[in-house]
């Protein structure tokens, strides 16, 4: 029978002294026991003190990294931004060339470009995450996009501007401006008719505008035409170089007379509603050597 080990536990007023009797094996296991919660308090505590270290460097890193996701969506927004105003001078570039008669502008690709290359990239590249290179390389290709869409079209626009010198009478005489202000109601291309509802050809485009409201000359020309024509009223047409003529219907009253010069922004007319229309509007046509063309095609502004 093994070793026994006896407690005694003594009140501080010495009465009803107790006994305990334990084994050495007993023994052995209170003090394991003591030693293993003293040392695991030990641990936890090691662990709390140093997590909270890396808490404390984890702040401002958290903080920095939001900083750093807001520059970039401010960056991509103004790369988008640059975007859309390219593909804008795209357009105008478009627009001005039909007024100068001249052919569309072909992708140079030998024009040279700036910017980010590939060789420009941060030598540390290779440190980043797989994400962060991504994104790197995605903004270097952007860039060189965007640059090289720019140096294209600085070099058109150098093209348009010796052609607009070298044709300042006949753009002169080219329609460029809005006749009068107000909202599209009807564009150019087949519509359903307002009348019969049926799918019509609609030659020109309708903008809605107060009664009385100026209509203007788009560009230098003669006036050919005032009268009344049908269904649609009081009517004026110019004739612009080229074998341009436009027309102007619905008006409240012409200013004009036949055979009166009128240069771009001149008042010719009023909006109205003569003839055969569902309210105060002017409609306005382009046509070419007598083929209907967009009005829009002719607008700049």
């Amino acid at each position: 029978m093994g070793k026994k080990y006896t407690i005694m536990v003594i009140p501080s007023n010495s009465s009803g002294t107790r006994r305990f009797s334990i084994t050495r094996g007993m023994l052995g296991l209170l003090l394991f026991g003591f030693c293993s919660i003293v040392g695991t308090t030990l641990y936890l505590t090691q662990e709390r003190i140093s997590l909270a270290k890396h808490l404390a460097k984890l702040s401002p890193l958290k903080q920095q990294n939001q900083t750093q996701k807001e520059l970039i969506e401010k960056f991509t927004a103004k790369l988008q931004s640059l975007d859309n105003n390219l593909i804008q001078l795209k357009q105008l570039e478009d627009q001005l060339r039909i007024m100068a008669s001249l052919k569309s502008g072909k992708r140079k690709d030998n024009l040279g470009v700036g910017g980010v290359s590939k060789q420009t990239l941060p030598d540390d590249l290779e440190k980043l995450t797989p994400s962060e290179q991504r994104f790197i390389r995605r903004l270097n290709r952007q860039f060189q996009d965007i640059e090289r869409r720019a140096t294209e079209q600085e070099s058109a626009f150098k093209e348009l501007l010796s052609a607009f010198r070298d044709k300042s009478v006949l753009l002169a005489h080219t329609p460029s401006i809005w006749p009068v202000k107000g909202w599209l109601s009807s564009s150019f291309g087949y519509r359903r008719s307002p009348f019969t509802n049926r799918r019509e050809f609609h030659a020109g485009i309708d903008v809605v505008a107060r009664v009385g409201t100026p209509i203007l000359a788009p560009a230098d020309g003669v006036v050919i035409s005032t009268k009344r024509a049908g269904g649609f009223g009081k009517t004026v047409r110019i004739q612009h170089m080229q074998g341009i003529v436009t027309t102007y219907a619905h008006n409240s009253v012409n200013m004009v007379k036949v055979g009166q010069r009128v240069k771009r922004g001149d008042i010719i007319a009023k909006v109205g509603s003569t003839g055969r229309s569902t309210g105060p509007h002017l409609h306005y046509e382009v046509r070419i050597n007598g083929v209907a063309v967009n009005p829009r095609l002719y607008i700049v502004e």
